[in-house]
């Protein structure tokens, strides 16, 4: 036989749910600059779709014959 791990006790056996600890708060912090950060690359890589276009240069005056 393989050797299996124990089953864990059953529900009835434990008095209290376990307690989860969360991350520390330095992860968390780090965590959500970089949630930020990605967010704002995105914001970034959409501006220039939302600018107007710009307005096309005018013909050079001094090209034009004078007739």
């Amino acid at each position: 036989m393989r050797n299996r791990k124990p089953l864990p006790p059953s529900m009835e056996d434990q008095e209290d749910w376990p307690i989860d600890q969360g991350r520390p708060v330095l992860l968390r912090l780090l965590a959500l600059l970089g949630a930020l950060g990605f967010v704002m690359l995105g914001v970034n890589s959409l501006l220039p779709a939302f600018e107007p276009p710009s307005p096309k240069p005018m013909p050079d005056q001094r090209n034009r014959s004078i007739t």
